[in-house]
């Protein structure tokens, strides 16, 4: 779509719109199963994921910039998303290992530790990606934030598709090294399989 028409999709989106809402469902809907089906094998978890990021959106919606693609907000909500479901089978997974939960104490962990915990997630995520040389860390941040394909980030940036894969593999192998770094297991395990299960 041209960008005067998406900007008048989301100030009539902002306004309580159902059509455009209706509109911008059907528009990228599929784009975002294939993102999340990336990292969650579940077509029914998927299904929900997909669900629950467009009803985020439409509670949220009187907050929303017209002048921001739409699609960064999709993604933003979506990674959150799929973030919180990778982390609960990852909690479910180590709960089957009694020896492994009570070392890492995770039975009985309150709300206020849970919240601790997303942030610390997202800190040591952020802190890999903030290492990246400028271009890689744009490269980056165009496939996993943006949802972007090679093909896509390559003709925005005027780059080949081979430079942005290459850039890509540096990337990933820098923040991997970054997260191996963590004495936590739990975060370890977390953020390689929400990041890197592919």
């Amino acid at each position: 779509m041209e960008n005067n028409i998406l900007i008048n999709l989301n100030i009539r989106l902002k306004n309580g719109d159902h059509d455009a809402f209706v509109l911008l469902y059907t528009s990228n809907s599929n784009e975002l199963y294939h993102f999340v089906n990336k990292y969650i094998k579940d077509s029914s978890i998927c299904d929900d994921i997909i669900h629950d990021t467009f009803l985020n959106l439409w509670n949220a919606r009187t907050r929303i910039s017209p002048e921001h693609p739409i699609k960064h907000y999709l993604f933003r909500i979506c990674r959150n998303l799929i973030y919180k479901e990778i982390k609960k089978q990852v909690n479910t997974a180590l709960l089957f290992n009694t020896q492994l939960a009570e070392s890492l104490e995770v039975q009985g962990t309150e709300c206020v530790e849970r919240s601790l915990l997303d942030k610390e997630y997202a800190t040591i995520y952020n802190l890999a990606v903030d290492i990246l040389p400028p271009q890689r860390k744009r490269i980056f941040m165009m496939s996993r934030e943006e949802g972007l394909s090679y093909k896509e980030i390559a003709g925005n940036l005027e780059i080949s598709t081979q430079t942005v894969k290459e850039h890509m593999s540096l990337a990933m192998k820098t923040i991997k090294d970054y997260i191996a770094k963590e004495h936590d297991i739990l975060l370890k395990i977390t953020l390689l399989w929400l990041f890197f299960n592919e």
